[in-house]
This record gives C-alpha cells, sequence and structure tokens, in this order.
C-alpha cells in the first residue's frame, strides 16, 4: 500500500518543488542507489543505456552549438541543464523498475487485479478533491487566489500540474487503466467521471483525444469484426476525408500563420503566444531541418530556442521566462530534437524488442501503443506516469476473463 501512495505522490504532485528540484526526483534519487544495485528489468536497463549514451553525446554536440542567450541560472546553463534532463529521465527509470516489481510481486500473490483497481482509486479519490476545490470556486465559495488548483485563464483546473492540458492527459492515463476494472458499471463511472474532468474542468484538449484514441485502439478488434464488410468502403470515403481536410488545413495554417505574426506584433510579451505550442510550431521545424541527425542535445531546446536563426519572427522572451519554455509536442519530439534521427530510431527499437517479448499477450500491443501516445500527445519524456504503463506492459502475462469484446491477456 505505501507503494501505492508513493506512486500516486510521483504522478499527481509533479509541480512540488524546492527551489528548482521536484520533491519527487529528490525522492527517487536519494531511492537510485537502493534500486539500481538491486534487480533491475533488462529493458529498464536498455533504456537507461540508450539515455545514458545520448546524454554523453549530447555533451559534444553541445560544444557545437552557438547559444546567444545564456541567463546566469546555474541549472539553466549549456552541459547542466544536460545533466539536470538526464537525471529527471533516470528518476522516471528507477520509478519504472519500482512499479514493475511491485506489480510483478502482486502477480505471484493473484492480488494485481485488486492492487491496480487502489491504485486507479487513489487518484480518483484525489482528483474528487480537486473537482470539489474546484466547485468552490466556480460558486465563489472561495477566491481563485486562494488555491494553487485552479488558475484564472478560463477557471481550468490544473491540480498539481504548470496548466490543465498537462493535468488532463495525466488523466488520460488512468483512463487507460480502468480497463483493469472488472465491473463495467464500476469502468464506465470511472471514465465518465475523468472525462468530464478532463474535458470540461481542465479543458484539456489533448487529454480529451488521448481519451479519445484509447478507446479506438481498445475496441479496434471488436469493430473491425463487426464491420469487416463495410471495411472497404470505410477506408475509401475516410481517404477522401483526409484529403481533402489535408487541403483545408494546408490552407488554414497559412491563414494562421499571417494571424500568428500579427498576435505577435500586438502581443510581443504574451507568454501563451511566444511561448510552448505556437512557437514551437515554427521553431522545432527549423531546429530539426538544421540538426537531424544528432539534434541538439539532451535538454538544450529551451536555450537554443531564443536564437534568432530559429525564433524568426518570434521576439525574445523575458528574461524570467527566456528559458523555461518547453515546445509542447510530447517526448518522441523530445528524442527527436534532442538526440536526431539517431536518438528516435534507436529509442523504437527498444520499443520494438518489448512488441516482440509481448505480441503473444493479447491487449500488451494496445497498452504499448498508449504508452507511444501519451508521449506524441505533449507529455515530456521525463514525466512520470508513462513509465508507470510500461513497467505494466513488462510485468508478465495477465489472466483476464472479460468479455472477447474487450482487450484480453492470454494465462
Amino acid at each position: 500500500m505505501l507503494v501505492l501512495l508513493f506512486l500516486t505522490f510521483c504522478v499527481q504532485f509533479t509541480d512540488l518543488k524546492i527551489g528548482f528540484v521536484k520533491i519527487t526526483e529528490i525522492l527517487l534519487l536519494v531511492a537510485a542507489p537502493f534500486v539500481l544495485l538491486g534487480k533491475l528489468n533488462k529493458y529498464v536497463v536498455h533504456f537507461l543505456l540508450f539515455f545514458t549514451v545520448m546524454g554523453v553525446l549530447s555533451f559534444w554536440t553541445t560544444s557545437r552549438l552557438d547559444f546567444a542567450y545564456i541567463e546566469p541560472s546555474f541549472f539553466k546553463r549549456p552541459y547542466w541543464i544536460t545533466i539536470s534532463r538526464y537525471l529527471e529521465i533516470v528518476t522516471c527509470l528507477i520509478l519504472c523498475n519500482i512499479a514493475f516489481l511491485y506489480f510483478r510481486s502482486l502477480k505471484k500473490s493473484n492480488q494485481f487485479d485488486r492492487y491496480i483497481n487502489i491504485f486507479i482509486d487513489l487518484n480518483i479519490v484525489l482528483t474528487a478533491v480537486f473537482v470539489f476545490v474546484y466547485l468552490l470556486v466556480v460558486f465563489e465559495v472561495i477566491s481563485i487566489n486562494d488555491t494553487r488548483l485552479v488558475y484564472s485563464y478560463a477557471t481550468r483546473l490544473r491540480g498539481y500540474f504548470a496548466e490543465g492540458g498537462p493535468f488532463g492527459l495525466m488523466l488520460s492515463f488512468f483512463f487507460m487503466l480502468t480497463y483493469w476494472v472488472k465491473s463495467k458499471k464500476g469502468r464506465y463511472i470511472r471514465r465518465i467521471f475523468l472525462f468530464v474532468v478532463i474535458f470540461f474542468m481542465a479543458q484539456s484538449k489533448a487529454g480529451t483525444l488521448c481519451c479519445v484514441v484509447w478507446l479506438g485502439i481498445e475496441n479496434f478488434e471488436f469493430v473491425r469484426r463487426k464491420l469487416k464488410p463495410l471495411l472497404f468502403p470505410i477506408i475509401t470515403i475516410s481517404l477522401i476525408g483526409f484529403i481533402y481536410l489535408f487541403i483545408n488545413i494546408n490552407d488554414m495554417y497559412v491563414k494562421e500563420i499571417q494571424r500568428v505574426k500579427q498576435s505577435v506584433l500586438e502581443r510581443p510579451t504574451d507568454r501563451n503566444l511566444i511561448l510552448g505550442r505556437v512557437s514551437g510550431f515554427f521553431i522545432t521545424p527549423k531546429i530539426i531541418t538544421k540538426h537531424t541527425l544528432l539534434g541538439i542535445g539532451t535538454g538544450n531546446y529551451p536555450l537554443l530556442r531564443n536564437n534568432k536563426e530559429y525564433r524568426g519572427f518570434f521576439p525574445l522572451p523575458p528574461k524570467n521566462i527566456r528559458n523555461i519554455d518547453a515546445h509542447g509536442y510530447g517526448g518522441i519530439m523530445d528524442i527527436l530534437i534532442d538526440n536526431g534521427l539517431l536518438g528516435i530510431i534507436f529509442f523504437f527499437w527498444i520499443l520494438l524488442k518489448i512488441f516482440e517479448r509481448v505480441r503473444k499477450e493479447r491487449g500488451k500491443i494496445e497498452f504499448l501503443l498508449g504508452f507511444v501516445i501519451l508521449f506524441s500527445f505533449g507529455v515530456q519524456i521525463h514525466f512520470m506516469y508513462p513509465w508507470i504503463l510500461l513497467a505494466l506492459i513488462l510485468v508478465k502475462k495477465y489472466k483476464d476473463n472479460e468479455a472477447s469484446n474487450r482487450l484480453k491477456i492470454n494465462p
């Protein structure tokens, strides 16, 4: 039970810090010697070796870069920012191994179902507490300034995350995990609650889309069997629709570029405009194009994105937020930007090895896709909860007696 409470703390309270360092990372770094000297899952070792090699290679990459604007902050300087990001990733792998060993031990005692449901419900109860505070703010029982759980932009619930978007993505992780709730009624109630919080309170577009995509993945085989006679017409209509959308989206982006350029002139200090996904949409392609093979080095994006050659028409951010930016496009893009094609190839090579390991266990492939989806929809590579999902994927065969229209894992 203590392990479940610790996992919950690591998942939910990411923004609790001492200075620049998260409390969860401090705790995991303290635990690192005991974990790393103990039993390690071989795939955790593979990822540890991968990120270590990429981190070392990043020092050479960094030495060849020109950073136009460097702030005096110790942890936001070249080389040091690489070490900081590497240690963040190591804490994720430590947590992954802790979760793996814990849930694997439950397999032996046939308590996996019970404790995975306790883990889900612990986080749902905690989320319900956050929702209660949110409602108090909405109905003006307390002021929005009296709590950090809700912030003023459209009155969004964010929990202990920086914004509502990341909070919603974290909840979509538990939306996936509700697969293990055997009672259909219980599963539906939990999913409806999580979806309402994600869509209406956190207002997380990425979290909402993640839930929708997961439902598609989870029920793909069932739908494919039922709609097999209509498969060709559906593919044809989908292809026509995709072409139509592609043409119109391209036209929309041309207009959007002009709109963003005008908005930058009008709001040159707007943090939501000049940082994150909006500016990242223009900056990251330039970085990837110029540093395709080896990337720019682990963690260097918030430093290098300020160079005029990359930020283009975007102004230099104010000093207090200059080096805190993230592109907002998730962990897969993190690896591509930081470590280039070489990094992304080896990252997916490890995932391929995991796929070969679990492909005969029905359901595991879907969860492996879920792991990738989380990193594709905005979750950064150093966020902890996707690595707990990986731990569950790595736990060996799980018996599931549910109906055939749900995911199954062979006994």
